[in-house]
């Protein structure tokens, strides 16, 4: 419930502070007093969208500011409520950006107009247009049938079946490349497999592709070292050995040559172990062109594939493990595709069955909705209207498979059409207020404000009309802005809007109406200029039978 409304200059209005009660609060005054710039403050303040011109002449801001009570909303998130009740202050500048907050946090206007159209129904002087779109008509079917729980679950399976579509859709488009990759890794995967790397393994190659391209040079070598060493006639370790024998002879003469005779006899000794060691290696090397072409051709594979694959052995065995782990993941990936179908095909099963159930649904209940329409147009003077809902199927769609259409046939005789053919603006009016009436239970929103909905209609109507809005006000709060005296004389709240001019400059004052003062207000609106006291009279009967 809107519990006030403070607004500074705002186009005409200077300074201005309204509260408001639950019930029926009508607004009143001459055209151009201001009511519909109190509605456009508003609308403001509960996030729509306005022009820095409504900031009042000779001044850098507008501010409205509004206190709810809405004890099941749910506020954005970072805002916190105190007693169910959130304070908006909107902010327009003529220069620069302007601001929201809620409850003193900032919030954006986008999120500020989606709290704001769960809280007020706002209805222009224009709004029964809506009724040619056939969205509206099916809002309305659903809204009396109270079907919004098969609406929210077809809703919900539906979201996830386009969703899922659009992934089919997407690897579907993804599919050529998706091949050619797979083909390109499963190649590279059998190359580097059969290629069979080890991390070592070029080394040890390259050090014996060394030793075969020298074989027969290290032969000569060893063998030309082992003779002069070991085997020759007067070879070295001969040579050693006599001399060791000759200076350990010596020894006894002169102790001084133990040393030296004990250092020849190890050189001895070594030169024995070299000649051992130059036997065996002899027997080791040989020359081996197969061998040594093989190893050439493994060296020649490994430079191809560093060159391709990485700068070293260690890369090349790192490309292989991610080629193994992307393929792993794409063939999982086509595992997952025939899964994704499979949920396509669950899913497209269960969208079509809710989809016909709440179809079913509203074809069920469309004849007790035609019935309750057609009972308010009636109590709204038109006596011999016929009202229909018309069902055409469509492709599916977020809210099924149905378009809805309303037919009317306005005069007796007449087939029925469709309303956005034939129906002038004063039955639409009729229609929208007709719907505003028995929807009035169903909505969940706190406010309605109707802005001069009632153009066009006026004598018994006008009473009629009067009356449901006091019936729509048991269920919300209702502030209606009107011309007409007998939707006045039902309000529980009535508010005079006037223009005045203080210190060269025109402003717009308000004030809730007493008794008399009503009385007078609505003689005024009845009686025009000149109020009579027959029409005083009348004005004041006029109130006590809306009491009644």
């Amino acid at each position: 419930m809107l519990e006030y409304l403070s607004i500074k200059g705002f186009a005409i209005i200077d300074e201005l502070s309204l509260p408001f009660n639950p019930g029926l609060t009508v607004l009143t005054g001459e055209t151009g007093a201001g009511k519909s710039i109190i509605v456009d403050a508003l609308k403001a303040v509960l996030g729509e969208k306005v022009d820095t011109s409504v900031v009042r002449t000779g001044q850098d801001t507008a501010l409205v500011q509004a206190a709810f009570r809405e004890p099941a909303l749910d506020l954005p998130e970072g805002i916190v409520s105190s007693d169910d009740e959130f304070i908006v202050v909107r902010e327009i500048r003529r220069e620069g950006r302007g601001r929201a907050t809620v409850n003193g946090t900032m919030i954006t206007i986008p999120h500020l107009k989606e709290m704001g159209d769960h809280i007020v129904d706002l209805h222009g002087q224009h709004e029964h247009q809506s009724l040619l779109k056939t969205s509206v008509h099916l809002r309305a079917l659903d809204s009396f049938a109270s079907l919004d729980p098969e609406i929210l679950e077809f809703a919900d399976v539906f979201t996830r079946l386009m969703q899922t579509r659009k992934r089919l859709e997407k690897i579907e488009a993804d599919k050529k490349d998706r091949l050619a990759r797979l083909d390109y890794l499963r190649y590279v995967t059998s190359e580097l497999k059969a290629a069979d790397l080890h991390p070592d393994e070029e080394g040890k190659l390259r050090e014996e592709e060394g030793i075969l391209g020298a074989a027969e040079k290290l032969l000569y070598t060893a063998g030309s070292a082992l003779e002069a060493l070991y085997q020759a006639e007067g070879s070295a370790v001969e040579t050693v050995r006599r001399c060791a024998g000759d200076l350990r002879q010596m020894v006894g003469t002169d102790g001084r040559l133990r040393e030296v005779a004990e250092l020849v006899e190890g050189a001895g000794v070594q030169l024995e172990e070299a000649g051992h060691f130059l036997r065996a290696y002899t027997g080791t090397v040989q020359a081996d062109p197969g061998r040594l072409e093989e190893i050439q051709e493994r060296l020649a594979l490994i430079a191809s594939l560093k060159k391709k694959y990485g700068p070293s052995i260690d890369q090349v065995l790192g490309t292989l493990e991610e080629a193994r782990q992307e393929l792993a993941l794409i063939e999982e990936g086509e595992t997952d595709l025939d899964t994704l179908k499979a949920g396509e095909e669950e899913l497209a099963s269960l969208a079509g069955e809710l989809a016909l159930g709440l179809s079913r649904a509203r074809k069920e209940r469309a004849p007790m909705f035609e019935s309750s329409v057609q009972k308010e147009l009636q109590d709204l003077a038109m006596d011999k209207v016929r009202f229909s809902v018309s069902f055409r199927p469509v492709e599916m769609k977020e809210t099924g498979i149905d378009e809805v259409e309303f037919l009317i046939s306005p005069n007796p005789g007449e087939p029925l059409m469709a309303l956005r053919k034939i129906a002038s603006g004063g039955e639409l009016s009729r229609v929208m207020l007709a719907l505003k009436r028995i929807l009035a239970g169903a909505d969940a929103v706190g406010t309605l404000v109707f802005d001069e909905v009632d153009a066009g209609i006026g004598g018994r109507v006008a009473a009629v009309l009067g009356r449901k809005l006091q019936d729509i006000a048991r269920h919300h709060q209702v502030l209606c802005i009107t011309h007409l005296a007998p939707v006045a004389a039902c309000a529980h709240h009535h508010i005079r809007v006037e223009k005045a001019e203080e210190r060269g400059r025109t402003v717009v004052r308000t004030r809730y109406l007493a008794e008399e003062e009503r009385v007078e207000e609505l003689a005024r609106m009845m009686g025009g200029i000149e109020v009579s006291s027959g029409i005083v009279r009348s004005a004041r009967e006029l109130l006590e039978e809306a009491r009644d």
